[in-house]
């Protein structure tokens, strides 16, 4: 049997070696630790300054563009969200909502918005990366005397047909109201903004209006899959749903004043469907140009065609 002294010298080797262990286990935490946070990084968001852009603290009068430029990087991890709100008061509107994907290049992007009634807007643009974390920045917008409502083009009334018509002239430009078929549209495919099909859901003929960058309009037009330059639109279907702008609205409209505040950001999709005839459809395009196309005819058949007229932003 070992001596007392013995048992004791044992019983301090033993507590020797526990607390070693316990201190290399916690610099190996602590190593960890400090690795899992150093590779996990915070994206960077800066607004773009110069004369192109506005600067915080701006005075613009109601309706005035208001125009926002961003450089954002995911400091070595791919940025995976990017979204943009007006503030006023307790109120927030998100004016864009956009799922992305951008590796070592980042985002280098303009954006324009109308500025609104309020008298003070705060603008934050917020970011995120493939690790989840995120950064924000924000400007101010003051509100000016007067209002800076623009000109506007109206085109039609212009005939598009179905995905399955035999005509097939289907991929309209809204910049100058020229449309195309299958056969002619090669070469035009980064002007085209707009086509609509023909479809049931939920039980209910669907009359559509959608674009090239919507994610199921290659299935009705085939000859998209090919095509490197996608436009988009978002189209703002809960007014047209709920009848919110009427055909009268839109034949009275000589500025661009009810395209901008006829449009919600809140409910917005690539792809419009119900478009009946006497329905207002208002939208923003890729550009950041907003419109309205007041549907005036809507054959319910894939071989139909859709009567409509548009007024857009010059």
């Amino acid at each position: 049997m070992a001596s007392p002294m013995n048992q004791k010298r044992q019983k301090l080797q033993d507590l020797s070696r526990v607390m070693q262990l316990c201190f290399f286990t916690g610099l190996m935490l602590l190593f960890f630790s400090c690795s899992e946070e150093e590779s996990l990084r915070k994206p960077s968001v800066i607004l773009k300054t110069g004369v192109a852009y506005t600067a915080s603290g701006t005075a613009i009068a109601q309706g005035g563009k208001i125009q926002i430029g961003i450089l954002a990087s995911g400091a070595g991890s791919p940025l995976t969200y990017l979204r943009i709100e007006r503030i006023t008061g307790s109120d927030t509107t998100v004016q864009l909502d956009r799922g992305i994907w951008a590796g070592s290049e980042g985002v280098d992007q303009d954006f324009s918005f109308p500025k609104g009634a309020a008298q003070e807007e705060t603008w934050r643009i917020v970011v995120m990366n493939a690790d989840r974390l995120t950064s924000e920045a924000s400007l101010t917008v003051l509100k000016a005397a007067g209002a800076d409502y623009g000109a506007i083009k109206h085109l039609g009334p212009i005939s598009l047909d179905m995905q399955l018509n035999p005509g097939g002239k289907s991929f309209l430009d809204l910049d100058n109201g020229q449309v195309y078929t299958q056969n002619d549209v090669s070469g035009h495919e980064q002007e085209i903004d707009l086509l609509p099909y023909y479809y049931v859901t939920s039980g209910l003929p669907s009359p559509t209006l959608t674009c090239p960058g919507y994610t199921s309009a290659p299935g009705y037009y085939p000859v998209l899959t090919s095509w490197t330059v996608k436009n988009n639109i978002l189209y703002d279907y809960y007014t047209s749903d709920n009848s919110l702008i009427s055909p009268l609205q839109f034949d009275n409209a000589v500025n661009d004043s009810l395209l901008i505040t006829a449009y919600n950001p809140s409910r917005v999709s690539g792809n419009c469907k119900y478009a009946y005839a006497g329905r207002v459809i208002p939208f923003k395009t890729e550009q950041g140009k907003y419109g309205l196309v007041k549907i005036v005819t809507a054959e319910e058949s894939e071989t139909g065609t859709l009567s409509l007229e548009i007024k857009i932003q010059e």
